[in-house]
């Protein structure tokens, strides 16, 4: 039995904040959601966040509503401030906003720890050996994390949910061995979960291709366990032919790091 993964509040907070950031909030919602998906941010995370830049925009509406009106009272209403100390106020309210710009010149210092840089970027967790049925959860739907075998060797890409997330072009690879798949330039399903069909030379050298692109994008966070996932791989219909609408393009095939 599965359970749908809980919110990270942490997480939905720092959305939240790169959502209302200046140079952030007036962008396309795809846009927005592209990075979010990126850095591991959950659709449900996501979700949440939205709500809440929605209640927050409503609440400031109705203070600057609020502060429209005192502004718009004669000029002197405010007992006791003289000229000087209007003149004090308005320079420290400006230091403060020249130094808010300063902390959160760039997104990634805006958002803390949850966009950090490539460099930065935490180690995924290892989840050890799995059967393709236990891979099978590491989906983004059953499980936030996203997965794929290649070779035996499962790589999390969970970083590039814009390109493997729930609905994204290579979605069909996660929770699978893509090996046969990447070999053939397929994106059938059919494809997925096959371990020994034999492989031309041309084939071989598409996989290399892959293989070299996973080792320098992704880290392997664990292995497929053979023996448990003969009883369970399904498919073993050959398909080398395709239709070409069930071809990966090869020509974009490297905008997947």
């Amino acid at each position: 039995m599965t359970t749908t993964p809980s919110l990270r509040p942490g997480v939905v907070q720092s959305a939240v904040q790169f959502l209302t950031h200046p140079s952030v909030r007036d962008q396309p919602q795809d846009k927005q959601l592209a990075f979010l998906f990126k850095k591991g941010v959950t659709p449900s995370e996501a979700a949440h966040a939205y709500r809440a830049v929605i209640a927050s925009s409503k609440q400031s509406s109705e203070q600057s509503s609020h502060i429209l009106n005192q502004a718009r009272a004669p000029r002197g209403t405010k007992v006791g401030m003289t000229v000087r100390d209007r003149k004090h106020e308005a320079n420290e309210s400006e230091g403060k906003e020249e130094s808010s710009q300063g902390v959160l010149s760039t997104i990634g210092r805006a958002l803390g720890s949850l966009f950090v840089s490539e460099e930065e970027e935490e180690e995924p967790e290892p989840v050890g050996s799995l059967s393709l049925l236990e891979l099978s959860q590491f989906n983004g739907i059953m499980h936030e994390r996203l997965l794929v075998s290649l070779e035996l060797k499962i790589y999390d890409v969970t970083k590039r949910w814009d390109l493997y997330g729930p609905g994204k072009k290579y979605n069909v690879f996660v929770g699978n061995d893509a090996t046969y798949a990447f070999a053939t330039m397929s994106t059938d399903k059919a494809s997925m979960n096959i371990f020994d069909k034999q492989l031309g030379e041309e084939q071989k050298e598409i996989l290399g291709e892959w293989r070299v692109k996973y080792q320098k994008s992704y880290k392997v966070v664990g292995s497929l366990d053979r023996q448990g996932s003969a009883k369970e791989a399904k498919g073993t219909k050959n398909t080398e032919v395709l239709p070409r609408s069930k071809r990966i393009d090869r020509s974009v095939s490297g905008s997947t790091s």
